[in-house]
């Protein structure tokens, strides 16, 4: 069966991705005969589109379940997607806007029918373009973490931790986005460095002994809310200070303690800080520790408001107008000491860009700290495992520092929270409103209910992702077999958010780990090492590589820059070329082997070990060899060396060695057979990581089975290992290099010929197979070493004599130019008085450098009588 000239991915991908996916390969049933190996893939945003985040990410997630499918597994890589409750309604109401309609003009009913809609028509899209990039999830399976089955088990997890004392209501700090009018997670935020100015402030003491105490803000605007001056404990500066009385400025009509406290850093600023609990997280724990008031002054509109504590003529205004006028009256009350240009980092909400206000709600929230005890264990106890090591520490010291997560939101698209409140404001937690009715007659006598408008936090329902996607709360073949699965692959900034979440989660729900080990993937950076942004123009799209190169040289760009301890990957579309390349070369040589004239045999038995060739006991030898390494690789979830590995394999032994190796007499009786054997689990070997190419060649061979989406993964026990061999072609390799470097370093064409001294007690094999791959001719020289391999090391190259001659003569020729050159700068005295000495010594050493060089080959010259 002959191949095509050139391999087209564009041709050949899309063909055999809608084989794989119309006969189910991807598919699998729950099989308790079998070892299960599941991956639960991290649903993408609804509204997402692939980056290199994803392909970094994903593309390890498929190299592993493809391979543990080979392996026999019941293997199954269960995909789905996140309603990106903010994301979305971000979406829909600037759709909204465009079209002239507010979202509260259009009601909550039919803004969430829109929110259907457009999840259900344009949600798909990240699916596509992960079909494009050859990923084979179960998309039967695939789940949404608004469909009926698993809301309901959100409803059911937050009514259980509710009834369980562990979610309550209550007013704590928050995030909060002014424009989207919501609570943000904190993994909805991006920090962003901005110029900013930090203003020296002095608040007046309240009695004399000193004129007052410095402070150093960025936030004048929050002053108006302020309760306390905190000083580091151990600041000697301040410690006469502590327990005294200071007005607040610019009102000067509310008198605030100094207090001590560790969160106080006191090389910031002036080491003085002022607190303001309802507007800073920092702030809150101070308040908190120190029984401080807590009013806010800075409503939901980001407007100053007055309804907590007096706020004068600054009610009403926006809070950067009020920090301007704030700024201006301290000025002219003399109190602004300094105002200096400050960069520091200011948080945003991802979703709209607004500047996030921390501010006191009241909200619902999970009481945290009892669901990170067993999580903290689980990770301590070795349950479950975190790569690299030190993303550990990272996971325990959130769990240890957990504050009281806030699961609220005040948006309409997403879970809305399964809370009722009768006419007197009692709270009313069921699963269904008609439960909540029976609950509220039973209790309150009253069936008068109104439902809390919020929903929950995205990661709300993403916490409970490993075992809702597996049918929970009904009991399933899924949730038996598939629960815990065997890896969680993501990416480090959620390691906390999410992560720990779904082991909290899948603990108490489940009474069990939701996976054995975390693997975080390494961040993506350009080439130069910088952050992808638009505003760089340095964002680099996957699918427009893939257009260019095909899906597997994309996917082996990215594997084979991934190594997990860095945990960072500089980019460079110059490792798609060399991966087109690759696929190029596996193309050409799969066109050599089935243009043999003997024919390709079924890879099912080798000729006899007494036949098979040196370079077929090595061939067979390293294929053994490279089976063990690449499952030990992946094994430990080395992917960048594992691709390498076998690229090293198929590229560097089997083609450039072992196939010019079988165009020797030798090799003709049982390279068919090898070759056949060998391609074939090379094909099997690369498919994880190059599924499209490693199919199309596959099919071609002589197989058995339809697909190598399902053949066995090579057994390294089955294949013969001949280890005398492999060290004996090792020195047949040596020997040839050197020999080709020979010709590279006197310019003789790969093609001319050369004489080769071979010591007797090298192999006649040995010998020849040099020969052939040297295009050398053999002229036997006397024994050399007692091994073999120093037999081998021994060999020496002649190139023929009128070649060196041309050699030698072009060389002195071009010495003795330099020399003449060399000799007329350093007579010219103008030049010798005006240069530099460094200058001067430096052309000095080079001119006696050319005449030694000179001597050298004027030597080599008379060696064979040429006249210099």
């Amino acid at each position: 069966m002959s191949l095509p000239k050139h391999y087209d991915p564009a041709a050949v991908e899309p063909r055999l991705y809608e084989r794989w996916e119309r006969n189910g390969y991807f598919h699998e049933e729950p099989d308790p005969a079998r070892p299960p190996f599941i991956i639960c893939m991290p649903p993408p945003n609804v509204t997402a589109r692939a980056h290199l985040g994803h392909a970094s990410t994903f593309t390890p997630m498929d190299v592993l379940t493809r391979y543990h499918r080979m392996l026999g597994e019941n293997a199954d890589w269960l995909p789905g997607a996140d309603h990106a409750a903010i994301a979305t309604e971000a979406v829909l109401v600037r759709q909204l806007a465009r079209e002239g309609v507010r979202r509260d003009d259009l009601g909550r009913e039919r803004f969430v029918e829109r929110a259907w809609e457009w999840s259900r028509t344009y949600g798909g899209a990240i699916d596509e373009q992960f079909r494009r990039l050859g990923f084979g999830p179960d998309w039967q399976r695939s789940r949404f973490t608004m469909d009926a089955g698993l809301s309901t088990a959100v409803r059911r997890v937050f009514v259980g931790l509710y009834r369980e004392g562990l979610v309550y209501r209550g007013k704590r700090l928050v995030n909060w986005d002014p424009t989207a009018q919501s609570t943000v997670s904190d993994a909805e935020l991006d920090h962003v460095e901005r110029d900013g100015t930090l203003w020296r402030i002095k608040y007046p003491f309240e009695r004399g002994g000193g004129d007052g105490i410095e402070i150093a803000t960025t936030r004048p605007e929050t002053m108006l809310a302020d309760v306390a001056i905190a000083v580091h404990p151990a600041d000697p500066r301040y410690a006469a200070f502590v327990g005294r009385r200071v007005f607040v400025p610019p009102l000067l009509e509310r008198a605030i303690p100094i207090v001590a406290d560790g969160a106080v850093d006191p090389e910031f600023g002036t080491g003085a800080v002022k607190v303001t609990p309802a507007h800073d997280p920092v702030d809150y724990e101070i308040g908190t520790r120190h029984a401080l008031a807590m009013p806010s002054v800075i409503g939901l509109d980001a407007r100053i408001t007055g309804a907590d504590v007096d706020v004068g003529r600054y009610a009403g205004l926006d809070r950067y107008d009020a920090r301007a006028r704030i700024v201006e009256d301290l000025r002219e009350l003399g109190l602004l000491l300094s105002a200096d240009p400050h960069r520091h980092s200011v948080a945003t909400s991802e979703r709209t860009g607004d500047v996030v206000e921390p501010l006191l709600s009241l909200q619902w929230f999970v009481k945290a700290a009892p669901l990170a005890a067993p999580a903290l264990e689980a990770y301590r106890s070795g349950r479950i495992r975190i790569l690299p090591e030190r993303y550990g520490r990272t996971y325990e010291q959130w769990l240890e520092n957990i504050r009281d997560w806030n699961v609220s939101r005040q948006i309409w698209w997403g879970h809305q929270l399964p809370v009722w409140y009768t006419p007197d404001g009692k709270e009313v937690v069921a699963e269904s409103e008609a439960e909540a009715r029976e609950i509220a007659t039973r209790t309150h006598g009253t069936t008068e209910l109104t439902r809390d408008p919020d929903t929950l936090d995205t990661w709300f329902s993403s916490g409970l992702w490993p075992f809702s996607i597996l049918g929970w709360p009904e009991q399933t073949a899924e949730l038996r077999c598939w629960y815990p699965s065997q890896v969680m692959i993501t990416a480090g900034e959620i390691i906390f958010l999410w992560v720990a979440r779904m082991v909290m989660l899948g603990l108490h729900f489940m009474k069990e780990i939701p996976f054995r080990d975390v693997v975080i993937t390494p961040l993506v950076f350009d080439a130069a090492g910088r952050k992808m942004s638009k505003s760089l123009g340095n964002v680099i799209d996957p699918i427009d590589l893939t257009a260019k190169y095909g899906a597997d040289a994309f996917r082996l760009s990215i594997l084979r820059q991934m190594r997990l301890e860095s945990q960072e990957m500089r980019y460079q579309e110059s490792r798609c070329e060399e991966a087109r390349n690759f696929n190029n070369k596996v193309w050409n040589a799969t066109r050599y082997l089935l243009a043999l004239p003997e024919g390709l045999p079924l890879p099912m038995t080798l000729p006899a070990h007494a036949d098979l060739t040196l370079a077929d006991r090595w061939i067979l030898t390293r294929y053994r060899e490279t089976i063990a390494r690449v499952g030990e690789l992946l094994g430990a979830y080395d992917f960048g060396n594992a691709a390498e590995t076998i690229w090293r394999f198929i590229w560097y032994e089997f083609c450039d060695w072992y196939l010019e190796a079988t165009k020797a007499d030798a090799n003709r009786a049982t390279r068919a057979a090898v070759l056949s054997y060998v391609w074939n689990g090379a094909m099997r070997l690369l498919h994880p990581f190059a599924p499209f190419i490693s199919e199309e060649v596959w099919l071609r061979l002589p197989h058995d089975g339809e697909t190598i989406v399902t053949a066995n993964w090579p057994d390294p026990l089955e294949v013969p290992s001949f280890e005398r061999a492999a060290q004996e072609f090792a020195g047949v390799v040596g020997a040839v290099e050197r020999i080709r470097n020979l010709r590279a370093e006197i310019g003789l064409h790969p093609r001319a010929p050369l004489t080769l001294d071979v010591p007797e007690n090298v192999p006649k094999e040995a010998a020849e197979l040099i020969a052939l791959l040297t295009a050398g001719s053999v002229e036997t020289a006397p024994n050399a070493g007692e091994s073999i391999e120093e037999a081998l090391a021994a060999i020496a190259a002649r190139a023929p004599r009128e070649v060196l001659v041309e050699r030698y003569r072009k060389e002195a020729e071009h010495l003795r130019s330099e020399i003449e050159r060399g000799e007329k700068k350093l007579g010219n005295e103008a030049f010798v008085a005006k240069a530099a000495p460094h200058v001067v010594a430096k052309e000095r050493e080079k001119l006696e450098g050319y005449r030694e060089e000179l001597a050298r080959v004027q030597a080599a010259q008379r060696e064979r009588k040429e006249p210099a």
